[in-house]
Protein backbone atom coordinates (compact mmCIF):
# COMPACT_ATOMS: atom_id res chain seq x y z
CA UNK A 1 0.00 0.00 0.00
CA UNK A 2 2.90 2.32 0.71
CA UNK A 3 4.30 1.72 -2.78
CA UNK A 4 0.99 2.71 -4.41
CA UNK A 5 0.77 5.86 -2.29
CA UNK A 6 4.35 6.80 -3.16
CA UNK A 7 3.78 6.15 -6.86
CA UNK A 8 0.66 8.32 -6.92
CA UNK A 9 2.57 11.08 -5.08
CA UNK A 10 5.28 10.96 -7.77
CA UNK A 11 2.64 11.07 -10.54
CA UNK A 12 0.99 14.06 -8.85
CA UNK A 13 4.30 15.89 -8.57
CA UNK A 14 5.13 15.25 -12.24
CA UNK A 15 1.67 16.44 -13.30
CA UNK A 16 1.98 19.61 -11.23
CA UNK A 17 5.63 20.53 -11.85
CA UNK A 18 6.29 19.29 -15.39
CA UNK A 19 2.99 18.89 -17.27
CA UNK A 20 4.60 19.44 -20.71
CA UNK A 21 7.32 16.80 -20.29
CA UNK A 22 6.87 13.42 -22.04
CA UNK A 23 6.27 11.75 -18.66
CA UNK A 24 3.76 14.46 -17.70
CA UNK A 25 1.85 14.04 -20.98
CA UNK A 26 1.84 10.25 -20.58
CA UNK A 27 0.64 10.47 -16.98
CA UNK A 28 -2.02 13.00 -17.98
CA UNK A 29 -3.23 10.75 -20.78
CA UNK A 30 -3.38 7.67 -18.52
CA UNK A 31 -4.55 9.24 -15.26
CA UNK A 32 -6.88 11.98 -16.51
CA UNK A 33 -7.99 11.52 -20.13
CA UNK A 34 -8.68 7.77 -20.21
CA UNK A 35 -10.78 7.70 -17.00
CA UNK A 36 -12.76 10.70 -18.21
CA UNK A 37 -13.40 8.97 -21.53
CA UNK A 38 -14.66 5.88 -19.70
CA UNK A 39 -16.93 8.04 -17.54
CA UNK A 40 -18.29 9.78 -20.62
CA UNK A 41 -19.09 6.40 -22.21
CA UNK A 42 -21.08 5.21 -19.18
CA UNK A 43 -24.77 4.59 -19.65
CA UNK A 44 -27.57 4.51 -17.09
CA UNK A 45 -27.43 0.74 -16.64
CA UNK A 46 -23.71 0.92 -15.82
CA UNK A 47 -24.42 3.36 -12.99
CA UNK A 48 -27.27 1.21 -11.67
CA UNK A 49 -25.05 -1.86 -11.76
CA UNK A 50 -22.28 0.03 -9.96
CA UNK A 51 -24.64 1.28 -7.24
CA UNK A 52 -26.12 -2.17 -6.61
CA UNK A 53 -22.78 -3.96 -6.54
CA UNK A 54 -21.36 -1.26 -4.26
CA UNK A 55 -24.29 -1.63 -1.87
CA UNK A 56 -24.05 -5.41 -1.96
CA UNK A 57 -20.31 -5.29 -1.33
CA UNK A 58 -20.59 -2.86 1.58
CA UNK A 59 -23.61 -4.36 3.31
CA UNK A 60 -23.55 -7.95 2.24
CA UNK A 61 -19.96 -9.11 2.05
CA UNK A 62 -21.20 -12.50 3.21
CA UNK A 63 -22.96 -12.98 -0.13
CA UNK A 64 -19.63 -12.75 -1.91
CA UNK A 65 -18.05 -15.08 0.61
CA UNK A 66 -20.84 -17.68 0.46
CA UNK A 67 -21.92 -17.54 -3.18
CA UNK A 68 -18.66 -16.57 -4.75
CA UNK A 69 -18.00 -13.55 -6.90
CA UNK A 70 -19.46 -15.00 -10.11
CA UNK A 71 -22.87 -15.88 -8.68
CA UNK A 72 -23.09 -12.67 -6.65
CA UNK A 73 -22.21 -10.60 -9.71
CA UNK A 74 -24.83 -12.36 -11.83
CA UNK A 75 -27.43 -11.65 -9.13
CA UNK A 76 -26.39 -8.00 -9.17
CA UNK A 77 -26.66 -7.85 -12.98
CA UNK A 78 -30.18 -9.31 -12.80
CA UNK A 79 -31.13 -6.74 -10.17
CA UNK A 80 -29.68 -3.93 -12.30
CA UNK A 81 -31.67 -5.04 -15.36
CA UNK A 82 -34.86 -5.25 -13.30
CA UNK A 83 -34.28 -1.84 -11.73
CA UNK A 84 -33.53 -0.33 -15.15
CA UNK A 85 -36.80 -1.71 -16.52
CA UNK A 86 -38.70 -0.32 -13.54
CA UNK A 87 -37.14 3.13 -14.01
CA UNK A 88 -38.00 3.13 -17.73
CA UNK A 89 -41.61 2.17 -16.97
CA UNK A 90 -41.77 4.90 -14.34
CA UNK A 91 -40.39 7.48 -16.80
CA UNK A 92 -42.92 6.49 -19.48
CA UNK A 93 -45.77 6.74 -16.96
CA UNK A 94 -44.52 10.13 -15.79
CA UNK A 95 -44.34 11.45 -19.36
CA UNK A 96 -47.88 10.22 -20.04
CA UNK A 97 -49.19 11.89 -16.89
CA UNK A 98 -47.45 15.16 -17.75
CA UNK A 99 -48.95 15.12 -21.25
CA UNK A 100 -52.43 14.48 -19.86
CA UNK A 101 -52.01 17.25 -17.30
CA UNK A 102 -50.79 19.66 -19.96
CA UNK A 103 -53.79 18.84 -22.15
CA UNK A 104 -56.17 19.48 -19.24
CA UNK A 105 -54.50 22.80 -18.41
CA UNK A 106 -54.54 23.78 -22.07
CA UNK A 107 -58.27 23.00 -22.28
CA UNK A 108 -59.05 25.09 -19.19
CA UNK A 109 -56.95 28.00 -20.42
CA UNK A 110 -58.50 27.90 -23.86
CA UNK A 111 -61.97 28.07 -22.28
CA UNK A 112 -60.89 31.05 -20.19
CA UNK A 113 -59.32 32.90 -23.09
CA UNK A 114 -61.91 32.03 -25.70
CA UNK A 115 -63.35 35.12 -27.33
CA UNK A 116 -67.06 35.27 -27.96
CA UNK A 117 -67.79 34.74 -31.59
CA UNK A 118 -70.13 37.14 -33.33
CA UNK A 119 -73.50 35.66 -34.03
CA UNK A 120 -74.03 34.51 -37.53
CA UNK A 121 -76.68 36.17 -39.54
CA UNK A 122 -79.52 34.00 -40.54
CA UNK A 123 -78.92 32.47 -43.90
CA UNK A 124 -80.95 33.92 -46.71
CA UNK A 125 -84.04 31.91 -47.43
CA UNK A 126 -83.72 30.00 -50.60
CA UNK A 127 -86.57 29.86 -52.90
CA UNK A 128 -87.88 26.38 -52.47
CA UNK A 129 -89.21 26.12 -55.94
CA UNK A 130 -87.82 28.21 -58.66
CA UNK A 131 -90.09 28.53 -61.59
CA UNK A 132 -88.73 26.91 -64.67
CA UNK A 133 -88.94 28.83 -67.89
CA UNK A 134 -92.08 28.09 -69.79
CA UNK A 135 -91.71 25.58 -72.56
CA UNK A 136 -94.76 26.02 -74.73
CA UNK A 137 -93.50 23.89 -77.58
CA UNK A 138 -94.13 20.54 -75.88
CA UNK A 139 -97.14 19.45 -73.90
CA UNK A 140 -96.70 18.96 -70.17
CA UNK A 141 -95.60 15.47 -69.19
CA UNK A 142 -98.30 13.23 -67.83
CA UNK A 143 -97.53 10.69 -65.19
CA UNK A 144 -99.09 7.32 -65.66
CA UNK A 145 -100.09 5.19 -62.75
CA UNK A 146 -99.45 1.52 -63.17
Amino acid sequence: MIALTGFMAVVLLVLLLAPESPAGRAFHRQVVERPLQHLADMKRHHLIFFAIILGLTISGGEAFAILGPHVATSVVIDMAIYLDAVLVAYAVAAVTMVRQGAAAVRAVLSRMVRRPRPRRKRPALRKALRSKPANDDHPAPVRLAA
